[in-house]
C-alpha cells in the first residue's frame, strides 16, 4: 500500500538532554570532587520559538539517595503543554547534612536563570517542584529567596527565587513534636540529615515553615489519606501558614493514596498541577 497523509502538528516535539553538570562539590571526606548533575526535557527548539516557563523537578529518597531520572516519564506531559522539566540531583544525607542538598537547588535553579537563553527558558517563570524529600527542597528552596546562608556555588549574579512551588507529600515542620506525632518517618532519616543529637534550633532552620511571610510564592499542596510515612498533618501545617501571610495556596487531598503511590501520576492530578502552574508562572 502507498498514500500520502497529511499529519496535524498537534504537540510540540521533545528533546531530552541527559546529565548536565551544573555544580561541583567536594566529595569523599573532602579530597574528591562530585559533579551535580540535571536532566531536561524541553520542547525542540526552533527559530523564532518563544521562550519556555520552566519546572525544577526534585525526586525524593528519604533524603539518603536520589535519583533524577526516576520520574522523568510521568512529567512527559508537562514538557507538552511547553513547560522546560529540568530534574536535578542533589547531595544526599550521606554525602551532606542539611542545607547541602536546599544549597544544591538553590545552585540549580540559578544555573538555569544564568542560561535561560540556552534552554529557552524564560527566567521570571520557573517553579520548583518536588515529592518527599524533593518536596521539603522544594517548599525550603521557594521560601528562602535571599537568606545568603543557602546561596552559595556559582552564578550567584542571579537569584534564586520561583514564581510557585508545587509540593506533594512533603515534610515542612521537623520540629520534634511534630515528628513525635508520627510512627512512620524513621529516626535514621532526619538524624542523617539534620545530624545526629540535632537540635530543636536545627529543625527549626530546616523546616520551610520558619520562613513563610508575605513574600512567599503561591504553593499547590498535595498529599495522600493514607499516607503512612509522612502524616497529613505536615501539609495542613503548611496550609495554616500560607493562611496566616495570605498566600495564594490550593490543597488537594488525594483520597486512598500512600505515601507516593501512583494515583499521584494519574492524568486528574497531573492536569490540577498543569493548571495551577497555567495560572502562576
Amino acid at each position: 500500500m502507498k498514500q500520502t497523509i497529511s499529519v496535524k502538528m498537534d504537540h510540540e516535539v521533545l528533546v531530552y538532554m541527559n546529565g548536565i553538570s551544573y555544580s561541583c562539590e567536594r566529595h569523599w571526606f573532602n579530597h574528591t570532587m562530585q559533579d551535580l548533575k540535571m536532566d531536561i526535557i524541553a520542547p525542540k527548539m526552533r527559530e523564532g520559538h518563544k521562550l519556555c516557563p520552566a519546572i525544577v523537578w526534585i525526586c525524593g529518597g528519604a533524603y539518603r539517595t536520589v535519583d533524577r531520572s526516576i520520574w522523568m516519564p510521568e512529567v512527559v506531559c508537562l514538557a507538552r503543554k511547553g513547560y522546560v522539566i529540568a530534574s536535578v540531583e542533589y547531595r544526599t544525607s550521606n554525602e551532606a547534612q542539611f542545607p547541602g542538598a536546599l544549597i544544591d537547588v538553590k545552585t540549580a535553579i540559578r544555573y538555569l536563570k544564568a542560561h535561560a537563553e540556552t534552554f529557552a527558558i524564560d527566567p521570571d517563570r520557573i517553579c520548583v517542584m518536588g515529592e518527599s524529600a524533593g518536596g521539603t527542597l522544594a517548599s525550603l528552596a521557594g521560601v528562602t529567596a535571599g537568606k545568603k546562608e543557602f546561596e552559595q556555588g556559582d552564578n550567584l549574579h542571579v537569584d534564586s527565587s520561583v514564581k510557585a512551588v508545587v509540593d506533594f507529600y512533603g515534610l515542612v515542620d521537623f520540629s520534634i513534636n511534630a515528628l513525635n506525632t508520627s510512627d512512620g518517618i524513621p529516626s535514621w532519616t532526619i538524624s542523617d540529615f539534620l545530624g545526629e543529637n540535632y537540635t530543636e534550633d536545627a529543625a527549626r532552620k530546616a523546616s520551610a515553615i520558619t520562613y513563610i511571610d508575605e513574600t512567599a510564592p503561591p504553593f499547590l499542596i498535595l498529599h495522600g489519606t493514607k499516607d503512612q510515612v509522612v502524616p497529613i498533618r505536615q501539609s495542613e501545617v503548611l496550609e495554616e501558614a500560607l493562611k496566616k501571610h495570605n498566600i495564594y495556596h490550593e490543597v488537594y487531598l488525594v483520597e486512598g493514596a500512600e505515601h507516593g503511590t501512583d494515583e499521584f501520576y494519574q492524568e486528574e492530578v497531573l492536569q490540577k498541577v498543569a493548571a495551577f502552574l497555567g495560572k502562576m508562572i
